[in-house]
C-alpha cells in the first residue's frame, strides 16, 4: 500500500507499526517476531466456516510479540483508531491472554502502540529488585491520546 496518500485508518497505523519495527530489527532483533493473525476482514461463508474449522478464533488481538519479556510471557497488541470500539469478544480475549501471563494492550494510533514496543523490549529479565521486569502501565489498559485508562 502506497502510504503517501492513504488515507488514517486502523489498517495505516498498523502498518506505520509494523514499519518502525522493521526498522528497529538491527538493534531488536527479537522485533523480527512481530506479526499480524489476519483473523478479520471479510470473506465468503465457505472461506469463514474453513477458516474457524482451522482455528481461527474471534477477539485476537491484531499484534503479537511471542517474546517473553520481564514477567510477561509476550505481548498482545489490539490496535484501534479514531472512534474505533472494543468488542466483547476482543476484551474476552485480552483478558483470558493476560490471565495466561501475557501483557495485552489495547493501543489508538501507531505512536501508542510503538510506545508500548519500546518499553515492552527494553524490560529487564525477572526479579532485578527494581522494578525493571514489569511495564510502566497495569496490564490490560487503553492507550488514547496520551492517556491510558482501564480497559472496561
Amino acid at each position: 500500500m502506497n502510504m503517501r496518500y492513504a488515507r488514517r485508518s486502523e489498517d495505516t497505523e498498523q502498518i506505520n507499526v509494523i514499519s518502525w519495527a522493521m526498522w528497529n530489527e538491527n538493534a531488536h532483533p527479537e522485533l523480527k517476531l512481530l506479526h499480524h493473525c489476519p483473523n478479520g476482514g471479510s470473506r465468503n461463508k465457505a472461506e469463514a466456516v474453513k477458516l474457524k474449522q482451522m482455528g481461527v478464533k474471534a477477539g485476537i488481538p491484531d499484534l503479537s510479540l511471542p517474546v517473553p519479556k520481564g514477567i510477561y510471557n509476550g505481548l498482545y497488541i489490539e490496535m484501534k483508531y479514531d472512534k474505533g470500539t472494543i468488542e466483547k469478544s476482543q476484551k474476552e480475549m485480552l483478558k483470558a491472554l493476560a490471565d495466561a501471563g501475557h501483557y495485552c494492550v489495547v493501543c489508538y494510533g501507531a505512536e501508542e502502540a510503538i510506545k508500548i514496543l519500546k518499553e515492552y523490549i527494553n524490560l529487564k529479565p525477572i526479579d532485578t529488585g527494581k522494578g525493571e521486569d514489569t511495564m510502566l502501565c497495569q496490564n490490560l489498559t487503553v492507550h488514547k491520546n496520551r492517556k491510558v485508562s482501564p480497559m472496561r
